[in-house]
């Protein structure tokens, strides 16, 4: 038997697995239960919300021989036959093939025939917004006064370009984009039932970037799992989404407000020339910058993490740049800008500043103690050779440590653990702080 896609092979079957539409499998199973089923219904939202699987289950649930309750059985011969895409009264149209008035014309005559098995003769109509002028006018005429036997499900990801007219005819259903919680659980579940490897972290990941479509999501995590033989890591998903992980975000976060604009534009050149796709990493980085924000409003932010202005300036400026990034001929281009002119000003409000009290020796030493508490906050693996130094000369910004060993020493000037601690002292006395050993 050849390979089925996860999201065709995970596509639900009854309404209790449909994924975050609760309020309309709810409503649709009471129709069904008080036999009061209309004669047509508009499903209308965001790509992979479930529109034509719903509709699936529901032709199902209409014409289904042994109904438990209000969900088809899957067993009997017209479920099947749904299922397998062979039932002759359940029929799926795609209005974008589909679209002329000489198609329209011939659907109104079919419909005039009686279901061959079924108690219902089901019309799915996918993308519906896509028909011609003339091909509405002829299908309203249907809608207006159909057979007792006919039941339309029209499907759009375009609600706006369907006319009033038709609108107006059918039972309106809004499908709502899933959350990110419900998309990794779902993930998760799928994963465990197939026996994937998945890393911690992944299922978030995909979410993060599916945008709310479940069988986007399900796509990739197929894709990766392909790629990796069964096992799913977090570098492997990066790789095949064009993603960067959450340290390169923070490291830019850091370079901007530092005002480091050398330092900021040298990261984006590394992403761009690592082949990511910019225009989705100006996205993670607004998304980045608003998760910032949240958490520093809601006090849970670490320490590294700027104040509430400063996130306010960076979020207004590089949300700009994402919707720029959308349109530029050179994708990077408004990224850079941005960062340049972000920077600068960083610089001009410093200049502007009043002046920095001088810190001498004496303060520093009296502080150690809670420098060394803030920096194992921030980086655990690098405390211990923190530990091990002594701090011997202040020179305006910039310390001197003198060390017990060299192995502690060379662990320290690593670039991201120097880079910490003047982080770290930068906060605790303010300016822009080098380290130097003895």
């Amino acid at each position: 038997m050849s390979y089925q896609m996860l999201y065709r092979a995970w596509r639900p079957k009854v309404f209790g697995e449909i994924v975050g539409q609760e309020h309309i499998t709810r409503t649709l199973q009471n129709a069904i239960l008080a036999g009061r089923l209309a004669h047509a219904y508009l499903f209308c939202g965001p790509r992979g919300t479930g529109k034509t699987s719903t509709a699936k289950v529901l032709a199902k649930a209409c014409n289904c021989l042994a109904r438990q309750g209000a969900e088809p059985c899957n067993a009997c011969a017209l479920c099947r036959a749904v299922n397998d895409g062979v039932a002759v009264d359940v029929l799926e149209i795609d209005a974008a093939s589909n679209r002329g008035i000489d198609e329209a014309r011939e659907l109104r005559e079919r419909v005039k025939l009686r279901p061959a098995a079924a108690r219902y003769k089901v019309y799915i109509i996918d993308e519906v917004h896509m028909l011609s002028h003339d091909a509405f006018n002829a299908l309203l005429k249907t809608l207006e006064e159909p057979p007792p036997h006919v039941i339309f499900i029209l499907a759009t990801t375009e609600v706006q370009k369907v006319p009033l007219t038709i609108v107006s005819r059918c039972q309106r259903f809004d499908f709502r984009r899933l959350g990110r919680s419900e998309i990794a659980r779902r993930l998760v579940e799928v994963a465990a039932a197939t026996g994937l490897e998945v890393e911690a972290g992944v299922p978030e990941l995909i979410a993060r970037v599916s945008e709310g479509s479940l069988r986007d999501a399900l796509s990739v995590l197929d894709q990766v799992a392909t790629l990796g033989d069964g096992r799913v890591t977090l570098e492997t998903t990066h790789s095949v989404l064009g993603t960067v992980n959450q340290e390169v975000l923070a490291k830019l976060v850091l370079h901007l407000v530092a005002g480091d604009a050398a330092a900021a534009l040298r990261l984006l050149q590394e992403v761009e020339a690592a082949g990511k796709d910019i225009r989705l990493f100006a996205r993670e980085f607004a998304d980045f910058l608003r998760s910032l924000l949240l958490w520093r409003v809601e006090g849970k932010a670490p320490g590294w993490v700027p104040d509430v202005p400063a996130l306010l300036e960076l979020l207004t400026a590089f949300a700009a740049a994402e919707q720029e990034v959308r349109h530029a001929y050179r994708a990077s281009l408004p990224l850079e800008l941005a960062a340049v002119r972000f920077t600068y000003r960083q610089k001009e409000q410093r200049g502007t500043a009043p002046a920095q009290e001088d810190v001498t020796l004496d303060g520093i030493s009296r502080a150690w103690d809670e420098v060394l508490a803030a920096y194992r906050r921030e980086r655990p693996s690098a405390a211990g050779a923190l530990a091990r130094a002594q701090p011997v000369r202040v020179e305006g910004r910039r310390l001197f440590l003198r060390f017990e060993d060299e192995f502690s020493a060379q662990n320290l000037m690593r670039r991201e653990n120097r880079t910490a601690l003047e982080e770290t002292l930068a906060r605790s006395f303010g300016g822009r702080w080098q380290v130097t050993t003895i």
